[in-house]
C-alpha cells in the first residue's frame, strides 16, 4: 500500500453539518477502495487565486492515506465527479509538516544563491555575453593642479558679446 496526500477544495456553500458529511464521504470512499485514512485536517474557508465556477473562497481540507496503487485512478474519477468538490490533488507520497512559518521561507529563498548551480566555463561564453556598446572606455582623471585654469576674463568677453 502507498501513502498518500489528498489535498480537495470543497464548495463554500457546504454548511458546518455538510462540509462533515462530504469529508465524511471522501474517508467511505477511500475505505471503499481498500483504503485505510491516516488523518485529516480540515483548514477552513480560504480565499482562492482565482474563481473556480463561480466561487472565491473554498474549504480546504487535507487528508492522508494509504491506499493500493489500483485504488487512486477510481478515488480520482469518484473526486472529479463529486459535486461538493471543486479541486482536488492526489499525491503519492507524505511530506512531513516542519512546523516553519512563512518567515522561515522568506530566510531561506534569500539565503540561497542560484549561482552555485551554474559551472563555471563564463570564459566559454565571454564573447556572446559582452556587448561592446554596455562598456565604456575609461576616461582620464586630470589632477587639478595639471587642468589649464580658464581666464575669468574672456568668460565675461563671452557674456557680454552674446548680451549685446
Amino acid at each position: 500500500m502507498n501513502e498518500y496526500e489528498l489535498m480537495t477544495i470543497l464548495h463554500p456553500r457546504l454548511t458546518a453539518d455538510e462540509l462533515a458529511a462530504a469529508v465524511a464521504a471522501v474517508e467511505a470512499q477511500v475505505a471503499a477502495q481498500g483504503g485505510e485514512m491516516i488523518s485529516t485536517d480540515v483548514w477552513g474557508r480560504r480565499r482562492l487565486a482565482y474563481p473556480i465556477n463561480g466561487s472565491m473562497d473554498g474549504n480546504y481540507v487535507l487528508m492522508t492515506l494509504r491506499l493500493p496503487a489500483p485504488g487512486a485512478s477510481p478515488l480520482e474519477a469518484w473526486l472529479i465527479i463529486s459535486e461538493p468538490v471543486l479541486r482536488h490533488l492526489l499525491i503519492r507520497g507524505i511530506i512531513p509538516y516542519q512546523g516553519r512559518g512563512r518567515d522561515d521561507d522568506r530566510d531561506r529563498d534569500r539565503d540561497r544563491d542560484d549561482r552555485d548551480d551554474r559551472r563555471d566555463d563564463r570564459d566559454d561564453h565571454a564573447d556572446r555575453d559582452r556587448d561592446d556598446r554596455d562598456h565604456v572606455a575609461p576616461v582620464a582623471v586630470l589632477d587639478r593642479a595639471d587642468a589649464p585654469e580658464e581666464e575669468p576674463a574672456a568668460a565675461a568677453t563671452e557674456d557680454e558679446r552674446s548680451g549685446e
